[in-house]
């Protein structure tokens, strides 16, 4: 577990919290501490969402353990009936994420003291509610991290990592340990990715033009994960299938490698060319547009049938091919994105990204 922002802000979050419920001289500043845990989040739009719906949990687990507490007692067996009733209301709802601090909301409403019961509910409601707020001033005060840029850095460094070792597969050069723990590494940075891209995709522009320019980069994002995942797709049919590969006369060998390392080589130029490493072609669009994919697809069929090798497992290697159109079809998919918005906005896609600093 890395030391980071959020962990931060849930830090500064508790002391706002207690220092607010200080200030309204409330009698437990310990609940808006407890509350404001709850509510951090990563983003502006995420904890604006969390604040509304931990509000309606905590409002349904006050009136229930307000209701009991009036009408009919709090002691320990009516506080877990009412707990009951509290969770299933808030599955209803669909109030599921809430359901831990509305709980926590009810405890402690319902072991007000009796005498003078209904002030000391409010007051620790309130004091709850005000937990909730101090997290959302702080995740206002504190900008969220340029989610834009983490998530290229993913991207890149993960795609470099699938390149390589499908560079060192073909060539039989890869240490086999060492392949299987960096693919789940892999695995667990494409679940990062895409992670950070709902982060990204969240965050609010306000101009119309900025807006349009976020549209298209969520686009180009969502591929560029696509891409990512059917490399790594490829690496790991690469992997299982290596012996059948090998087993390939030595010209169709050197053919899949041809045009396996053209995919890896583009797919590498593509993501330099978005953060304007690498110049645009300004005539992609007419030079691409009678271009037919099908082509190489015939041509691998034609090479399939002229297979004659009874060592060869005819299945596997369709598998084999597969993945390679597959991601061959993400990357051309890619391409015509990344060059649309390249033409297209010239002055609102510029990203600070260094490859050297990634």
């Amino acid at each position: 577990m890395k030391f980071g922002a959020r962990i931060l802000k849930t830090g500064i979050a508790i002391s706002l919290a207690l220092f607010i419920a200080q200030l309204c001289h409330s009698p437990s500043p310990s609940l808006a501490g407890i509350s404001a845990i709850f509510a951090v989040q990563p983003s502006i739009y995420r904890s604006y969402l969390e604040i509304l719906q931990r509000a309606q949990g905590n409002v349904i687990g006050a009136a229930i353990a307000i209701g009991f507490g009036l009408y009919i007692g709090n002691d320990f067996i009516l506080i877990g009936i009412a707990s009951i009733i509290c969770v299933a209301l808030l599955i209803q709802f669909k109030l599921e994420n809430t359901i831990g601090l509305a709980l926590v909301t009810l405890v402690i409403v319902m072991d007000s003291p009796n005498s003078d019961f209904l002030m000391v509910a409010l007051t620790r409601f309130g004091t709850i509610m005000l937990g909730l707020v101090a997290a959302f001033i702080v995740n206002l005060i504190f900008l969220p991290p340029k989610y834009e840029v983490t998530l290229f850095q993913f991207i890149y460094t993960t795609n470099n990592e699938i390149m390589r070792w499908i560079k060192l597969n073909l060539r039989h050069a890869a240490d086999f340990p060492l392949l299987k723990k960096d693919m789940k590494w892999m695995q667990k940075q494409i679940t990062q990715m895409s992670s950070y891209y709902e982060l990204y995709r969240e965050e609010r522009t306000f101009l119309r033009r900025t807006n349009i320019s976020k549209s298209r980069k969520i686009a180009v994002y969502r591929q560029m994960i696509l891409c990512s995942q059917k490399g790594y797709e490829l690496l790991k049919i690469l992997h299982r299938y290596e012996n059948d590969f090998l087993q390939l006369p030595p010209e169709k060998q050197e053919l899949i490698r041809m045009q396996i390392d053209y995919l890896t080589d583009t797919h590498e130029q593509l993501l330099l060319t978005y953060i304007d490493k690498v110049s645009v072609d300004l005539h992609y669009a007419e030079k691409h547009l009678a271009q037919d994919p099908q082509d190489l697809m015939r041509l691998f069929l034609n090479e399939m049938k002229e297979i004659d090798n009874e060592g060869i497992d005819q299945y596997h290697l369709m598998r084999i091919i597969a993945c390679i159109f597959a991601y061959q079809e993400t990357i051309d998919y890619l391409e015509k994105l990344v060059h649309s918005f390249k033409l297209r906005h010239h002055d609102e896609n510029k990203i600070d990204i260094d490859v050297h600093d990634i």
